[in-house]
């Protein structure tokens, strides 16, 4: 089963993956800035298995592990390039030889978004990418000034008219920012969050509004959601999660709806995982969720939601209802 990503004729699975966790340890501003260590071959392998589950949207970034997520997608899909929707994004500025032996790999922090960068790095992920040509290129830049929007527009367009990328779009929470891409003629899609804790109802009009695909980030709430953590929790050190406090109010209340939320689902067969992604699905139908991920195992799981199929209306009331208190507009979150 597949969901046409807007006004373009791509087709992509009704549950995609976010390949971040692949790029493995990497820091941003002196932080880490990931999910820990992955193990490369265990990382491949699971792609494979997804493809070979139906799932054919892939979402990584030049930035994640500064190249290396790409390269480990490059490698995975030799010989199977025709199956896949790849999305990777760009404006990210990064060093692979900070100093730091530990991990070399640093996202400075930095944004480049003139055309001679666009179209340095473009050709950069091809490269890594192992591919002649970019399904979905996206800006990586969530709060971009505005008025730099048309710039970067007429550069992308050049890139779909010399068959570089098939179609563009914005990674941004902002409805207003995405606007100035949506009524493009080769704009797609736009990546923003959605999760029980998260809704943006604002952006789901904006998909219908000017016929866009919405690829969902972080829909588990990066393992928060799952029932991963508690109050008494403390992530790894190399984990993107290690600056948060478990023991917070906010967090809580997080752990509390997440409880309430098991005991619903408690006999319907669903994993909470496939319960977050079936509650996606039946939010919108223009909507693919990226889950990210690390194993065979967790792939697996994924890929089970695309047969379970949305959840009901009333398991979608129930749900949102658990979570009232906690659901954040983050169509204001600029």
């Amino acid at each position: 089963m597949k969901r046409n990503l807007g006004k373009s004729n791509i087709k992509a699975s009704t549950i995609g993956l976010g390949c971040f966790p692949l790029g493995g340890l990497f820091y941003h501003k002196g932080e880490p800035w990931s999910h820990g260590h992955v193990d490369e071959k265990t990382g491949i392998e699971a792609i494979k298995r997804g493809l070979d589950l139906g799932i054919n949207l892939f979402d990584t970034s030049d930035v994640y592990g500064c190249g290396k997520s790409e390269k480990l997608l490059g490698e995975a899909i030799k010989g199977r390039r025709e199956e896949v929707v790849i999305a990777t994004k760009f404006s990210s500025v990064w060093d692979m030889n900070s100093g730091d032996p530990k991990c070399p790999c640093q996202s400075t922090g930095d944004k480049n978004i003139t055309p001679e960068y666009i179209r340095k790095t473009c050709q950069e992920s091809l490269n890594r990418l192992q591919t002649d040509y970019i399904d979905i290129y996206q800006l990586h830049w969530s709060s971009m000034k505005i008025e730099e929007a048309p710039g970067v527009r007429e550069v992308l367009e050049e890139l779909v008219e010399e068959g570089l990328i098939r179609t563009f779009g914005w990674s941004t929470d902002s409805t207003v920012r995405a606007k100035e891409f949506a009524d493009s003629k080769n704009c797609s899609s736009i990546q923003f969050t959605l999760n029980f804790t998260r809704e943006n109802k604002p952006m789901l009009e904006l998909l219908d509004e000017f016929n866009l695909g919405g690829l969902i980030r972080t829909p588990l709430g990066m393992g928060v959601l799952l029932g991963k953590y508690n109050e008494k929790s403390k992530a790894s050190k190399d984990h993107y999660l290690q600056r948060m406090d478990f023991s917070s109010e906010g967090y809580a209340k997080t752990f509390k709806a997440v409880d309430a939320l098991k005991e619903l689902f408690a006999n319907d067969g669903r994993s909470l995982a496939q319960v977050a992604l079936c509650y996606l699905l039946a939010k919108h139908e223009r909507v693919v969720p990226i889950p990210g991920f690390k194993t065979v195992k967790q792939v697996e799981d994924n890929a089970k939601a695309m047969e379970l199929g949305p959840l009901s209306n009333k398991h979608v009331k129930q749900v949102d209802e658990i979570f009232s208190e906690l659901q954040m507009d983050m169509s204001k979150a600029y």
